[in-house]
């Protein structure tokens, strides 16, 4: 017998969002996500519970960076996932009250649980789409009462790494630049490949029985998600070492494989 979440939804296919929800110790999660999870757990030694932590904790620094130094007020946060504690809309408005937030996920059960969570407040939506058609998903994001009347924070935490080569990844991010207005922001963060290649294969393996493939990818590659963008310093850098403040959580033995960085649209 199939397995079903509330809803009717298959649940026998282990799922991204959810794995990254095990990972984070939620309870968002089904017996094969738990599975593939802890495969990839054992893959990385252990980082990547350490990685989802860093990967939270750099988009929290990021997004209240942006607000509270740049001024931005709309935020898109494409692959949003499903929402967990440290949200962006939660930081946002936190720094700035009249912020606008709108999350984008491709899963259905993902949007369907991010609205029942999110209901309530009209500054925050959450939209079922599909970060790869961008014309679609900011005009999905404009009927929703995004507004692209000025700068605005594109957010691609965590995501590309599941975009595939032949899916051209840089070229995606390229169309969402060129439809953003001077000023704004990408955020990133990706997967890197540079020093453990076998493993990042394995984990690549694993996850070609999800819902979604996984392809890290090495710095180089991934700096060229920021062309056209001027770097924010530091750069582009392992996810600790972006503006850490007087808090920094440093990864078990220094090295982080997750790079992340943000970029301002002159």
């Amino acid at each position: 017998m199939t397995e079903q979440a509330p809803g009717g939804f298959d649940v026998t296919r282990p799922n991204v969002a959810r794995m990254y929800d095990y990972y984070l110790g939620g309870k968002n999660h089904f017996p094969p996500d738990r599975a593939a999870a802890e495969r990839i757990i054992e893959l990385s030694h252990g980082y990547v519970r350490e990685a989802v932590r860093e990967n939270r904790a750099f988009l929290g620094r990021a997004v209240r960076y942006l607000a509270a130094e740049c001024g931005i007020r709309r935020f898109l946060d494409l692959g949003a996932g499903l929402p967990t504690q440290g949200n962006v809309h939660e930081i946002a408005l936190e720094e700035a009250p009249d912020s606008f937030v709108t999350y984008v996920d491709n899963d259905a059960v993902v949007a369907a649980h991010g609205r029942a969570l999110l209901e309530g407040d009209s500054r925050v939506s959450f939209l079922q789409g599909d970060m790869r058609r961008p014309k679609e998903v900011l005009a999905a994001a404009g009927e929703a009462g995004f507004t692209f009347d000025g700068p605005v924070a594109l957010l691609l935490v965590s995501c590309l790494h599941f975009v595939s080569d032949e899916e051209d990844p840089a070229g995606l991010v390229a169309a969402y630049r060129d439809l953003l207005p001077a000023g704004s922001h990408i955020v990133v963060s990706h997967v890197c490949s540079d020093l453990l290649p076998e493993e990042m294969a394995q984990a690549g393996a694993v996850y070609g029985n999800a819902n979604a493939p996984f392809e890290a990818r090495p710095g180089a590659q991934i700096a060229r998600f920021f062309d056209g963008f001027e770097p924010v310093e530091p750069g582009l850098v392992p996810l600790n070492e972006w503006r850490p403040g007087d808090d920094p959580l440093p990864p078990r033995g220094g090295f982080l494989p997750v790079l992340g960085g943000v970029g301002r649209r002159p």
